[in-house]
């Protein structure tokens, strides 16, 4: 369970990746069958961008991109929406397989 943090465009302290990655690790525990996290941590200007891709199997399961004022409010806001992705797949996937099942 790889969990990769790259900062651009910035030089971010200790306590931000670390955050982040206790975020992704909290991620990873959460989601069973995760193979990889990347979290990419960017600043602009006056606002901050949390980019949280997850991978399973090789491909992307989920991704999704946040701004905010606050590093920390953009990581936890992304992690969040992935989760719910995640979730929202999961529950149409058991969906159809149910529907397949009344019709055999």
């Amino acid at each position: 369970m790889p969990i990769e943090i790259t900062v651009r465009h910035d030089k971010a302290n200790e306590v931000d990746r670390l955050y982040a990655e206790k975020r992704a690790a909290h991620l990873v525990e959460k989601l069973k069958k995760v193979d990889n996290v990347r979290v990419v941590l960017d600043r602009q200007k006056h606002l901050f961008e949390a980019e949280v891709i997850v991978e399973e199997k090789g491909h992307i399961l989920a991704e999704a991109k946040e701004h905010s004022d606050s590093l920390t409010a953009a990581i936890d806001i992304a992690v969040a929406r992935i989760v719910k992705q995640v979730r929202k797949a999961a529950n149409k996937r058991d969906k159809a397989i149910v529907q397949q099942q009344k019709h055999v």
